[in-house]
């Protein structure tokens, strides 16, 4: 009589494969997702969509009315609305001529200074203290800010509902609050590092905004990355 050979049942074979499978699968969906957020997040660091200390000292924006900082009458050189393009669309230009950029739009930025890693919601321009920043198109000053912490910042309101930001900049002291500039017009310098950015050497940080919503400056002058 033949002997009946001592096997596993097959139902049971079936279970054991499925179940190494099923295990094998998510060990690897686990793997993806860790490697994932280690690439996406520059390794263990948490990514911040803003700077974690920007609530304090804004840029203004969409404020038909130019602050006044404590004055009673700030100058206005007969300016005190917005300016308008009728329509036409503005032409801006570069705040620094032909400057390439040493920071680009919404780059994962590492700030060496505070040890945090963000979305720069910049771009920024790495020149020599001194180097004079010009008003990218005819507009109305409608903030200066003075900030050992975040950085000196000059805002200016354009037609359309756009806003520039100029910060970690000296403001030329016969700027004023209020007062309306002209394309090309020297606004302010680049100030030494300092503040936020200190480690990050002397550049000019520009932020641009549409109806108070931050926007590319790519998207309104030609922005060229510098070579490394």
């Amino acid at each position: 009589m033949k002997e009946k050979e001592n096997t596993v049942p097959t139902s049971r074979k079936k279970k054991i494969v499925s179940a190494v499978i099923l295990a094998v699968c998510a060990l690897l969906l686990v793997t993806a997702i860790v490697l994932t957020a280690y690439f996406v997040t520059g390794g263990s660091r948490q990514v911040l969509e803003e700077p974690p200390i920007s609530s304090e000292d804004p840029p203004t924006s969409g404020d038909n009315d130019p602050p006044t900082s404590g004055q009673e009458d700030p100058p206005t050189s007969g300016n005190e609305d917005p300016p308008t393009s009728g329509g036409e669309k503005v032409a801006f230009i570069a705040p620094l001529g032909d400057v390439t950029c040493s920071v680009e739009y919404l780059k994962i930025y590492e700030n060496t200074t505070l040890d945090k890693w963000y979305y720069h919601k910049a771009v920024d321009y790495a020149a020599p203290a001194g180097t004079e920043v010009k008003a990218m198109a005819d507009g109305q000053v409608v903030k200066i800010s003075l900030s050992e912490k975040l950085g000196n910042l000059v805002v200016l309101q354009h037609a359309d509902g756009v806003q520039s930001v100029y910060r970690f900049v000296e403001p030329i002291p016969a700027l004023k609050e209020g007062a309306a500039v002209k394309q090309g017009e020297v606004i302010a310098k680049v100030a030494e590092a300092y503040g936020t950015e200190a480690n990050d050497g002397t550049h000019l940080h520009l932020e641009m905004t549409q109806e108070g919503k931050a926007v590319d400056p790519a998207d309104y002058i030609d922005v060229t990355l510098e070579e490394k």
